[in-house]
């Protein structure tokens, strides 16, 4: 990856006395910033859309699952599109898209309206993605040792800012629409600086090393792709599962009160966060598929301890929050060291590697929550977390199989 001239817009004036490799990183880290505050900002008004548009409980969870259907459908165009045209252009066309569907969400009259811009919220947000992990792989290959947790945290305090935001534009009842105006006027703002930094993309192909297809050729699933995927799946269904049930198990497992049961999702996030900014240094010292391991332990350990305090401690709100604690540690790292592996796949482009796991994974964000859900009705909410504990286990599996096939391609000691 090489610098990328300085013409776009105002980028000439984003950091101009740093060192070109160090722009770069600030850039990326600005696109991912982007990405997670833009999806905050729609989900912080989801209550409010809902009440403008009056729709019940029943359509609005119909129209909000368009936007992981958009997201899925598109895995596979988007994949080819970045390694096509390459990961700068599509991360600056996905910048300015991201922000200008947000405001055409904020302007949606009919729940007609509303489903098709969701759908094409999905698809622009996993053209981000893609786009985006794929500028953080090739930069982490320039550096030559792990950076890419930092950007996936990045993408968390962008969603802590945006809920923030949220919190203060509630204070002056500001309307939707305004709401998203300003934090897409910022955004595009932002990108008008740091587009210009981004890197340029590498080539494909090397001497030594076979031309890369980058056209449906490419999308093939090697046995490292596989298991890179399988241990994004079990990581996004615990994900879905937190996202969606935790707040439920706090209520309806251990009786706590409505103040306090957003506590294991606060829990939760904070770790996750604080996870992602220490994870590469972790990387550094003991190698990336040791930390891998340790997070998907960390992850199962959690919900055992979730599932075991509801069922046989009393006073089990404290050892229920550690567990959830552990699950936050655990999958702060499995996704993005996933994506960083990608780098290691001979003969895939990047950007199609991580379309392909991301297409693996994105089903274990899709089906865990209803499955959850049912569990639930046919036993209870703690013999449902079991099940995600066991759903967990697979990442150790794959972690072990990762080792051998990956071993001899390793940059630095595993």
């Amino acid at each position: 990856m090489t610098a990328a001239p300085n013409a776009f817009l105002l980028s000439r004036f984003f950091f101009p006395r740093l060192t070109a490799l160090v722009r770069t990183r600030l850039a990326i880290c600005a696109s991912f910033f982007i990405q997670g505050t833009m999806y905050a900002t729609w989900c912080s008004r989801i209550p409010g859309i809902k009440a403008n548009l009056h729709l019940d409980d029943a359509t609005l969870g119909s129209l909000l699952f368009l936007l992981p259907i958009g997201e899925f459908l598109s895995i596979v165009p988007n994949g080819i599109c970045v390694t096509r045209f390459g990961s700068r252009r599509t991360t600056l066309l996905a910048g300015f898209l991201y922000p200008a569907i947000l405001i055409a969400l904020g302007c949606a009259t009919s729940p007609l309206q509303l489903a098709l811009l969701l759908f094409f919220t999905g698809a622009i947000a996993n053209l981000s993605n893609t786009a985006v992990n794929t500028q953080a792989v090739q930069l982490e290959q320039r550096y030559g040792r792990s950076i890419i947790a930092l950007f996936h945290g990045m993408w968390s305090i962008g969603g802590l800012f945006a809920v923030s935001m949220e919190l203060l534009f509630a204070q002056f009842h500001l309307p939707i629409l305004l709401h998203f105006g300003i934090m897409a006027t910022g955004a595009m703002l932002l990108l008008c600086f740091s587009g210009g930094a981004l890197g340029a993309d590498q080539s494909t192909h090397s001497p030594k090393k076979p031309r890369a297809a980058t056209g449906l050729k490419a999308w093939r699933f090697t046995p490292a792709i596989l298991w890179l995927g399988i241990a994004c799946f079990g990581c996004m269904a615990c994900e879905g599962t937190v996202y969606n049930w935790s707040n439920l198990y706090l209520r309806d497992a251990l009786r706590v009160e409505p103040t306090h049961q957003s506590l294991a999702y606060f829990v939760y996030l904070c770790t996750m966060v604080a996870g992602r900014f220490i994870i590469d240094t972790l990387v550094n010292r003991w190698g990336i598929f040791r930390i891998l391991f340790i997070s998907g332990g960390m992850i199962t350990l959690g919900f055992l301890l979730t599932v075991a305090a509801s069922l046989l401690l009393t006073d089990n709100l404290p050892v229920t929050l550690c567990g959830f604690a552990l699950i936050g540690c655990g999958t702060s790292a499995v996704v993005p060291l996933c994506c960083g592996l990608t780098s290691r796949c001979k003969e895939i482009p990047s950007g199609i590697a991580i379309a392909e796991i991301s297409t693996i994974g994105f089903m274990g964000l899709l089906l865990a929550p209803p499955l959850v859900g049912y569990l639930s009705k046919c036993f209870n909410l703690p013999i449902a977390f079991l099940v995600i504990a066991i759903i967990s286990l697979p990442i150790l599996l794959a972690v072990q199989r990762l080792r051998a096939i990956l071993w001899k391609d390793a940059a630095q000691t595993p």
